[in-house]
């Protein structure tokens, strides 16, 4: 059983017989007198939304002939506290950032197991953003992407060779240019990779096998 309170989910989806299914397998993870109520347009959900207080929302994001991102935006605007899920088909990279950047809690294939989906009320509970295993390795390899290609070729040198061991003064003679030219690389690997110490870069760099 799924460790939170009793919780009141609003599901939406516009295939009534996948919610169904879906609701059964939430009705044996959930805490007792947890309720689920099932809708099939958001025109319904949003109603539902003013009339009572949910815990979570789950929503599907291929809702044809409505907007289901512009739903996810309206409610985390209307409703702070309201913990929002996406599940769905929909598993590609830029939507799945998309929907975390218009304040959904979590990002769930529509693939995963009870497992997943236990983990994934447990973790945004507790205040965590959730991805499901079979889409969160896609998204740290296109977030490497977008980190790694705001640095310059010097500054992916640079990197490294802090993660090789190599002081400032060693590098600023293996690469012709003053300890001080050396510093401000230092220094902008830090701003732009937001981190703060050059412990962190050289963990940075083999955790992202850059060396």
């Amino acid at each position: 059983m799924v460790d939170i309170p009793r919780s009141d989910i609003l599901l939406l989806d516009d295939h009534a017989m996948v919610a169904e299914g879906f609701k059964e397998l939430l009705v044996k993870i959930l805490p007792k007198h947890s309720t689920i109520q099932i809708f099939v347009s958001i025109e319904k959900a949003m109603l539902s939304l003013e009339q009572q207080k949910y815990h979570f929302l789950m929503v599907d994001l291929l809702m044809p002939g409505q907007n289901a991102k512009n739903f996810i935006s309206y409610c985390r605007g209307k409703y702070p506290h309201l913990i929002i899920l996406v599940l769905s088909t929909v598993i590609d990279v830029h939507n799945i950032k998309n929907c975390l950047a218009l304040g959904a809690n979590g990002y769930i294939s529509k693939a995963v197991t009870h497992h997943e989906i236990k983990f994934a009320l447990e973790n945004t509970y507790k205040g965590n953003r959730f991805v499901s295993s079979d889409l969160s390795s896609n998204l740290a390899t296109s977030l490497l992407a977008e980190n790694t290609s705001r640095l310059t070729p010097k500054e992916l040198e640079i990197l490294c060779l802090i993660a090789k061991g190599h002081k400032t003064s060693v590098m600023a003679e293996m690469l012709h240019v003053s300890p001080l030219t050396i510093m401000t690389h230092k220094r902008n690997l830090l701003q732009k990779l937001n981190l703060h110490s050059a412990t962190e870069l050289v963990k940075y760099a083999y955790d992202n096998s850059l060396v």
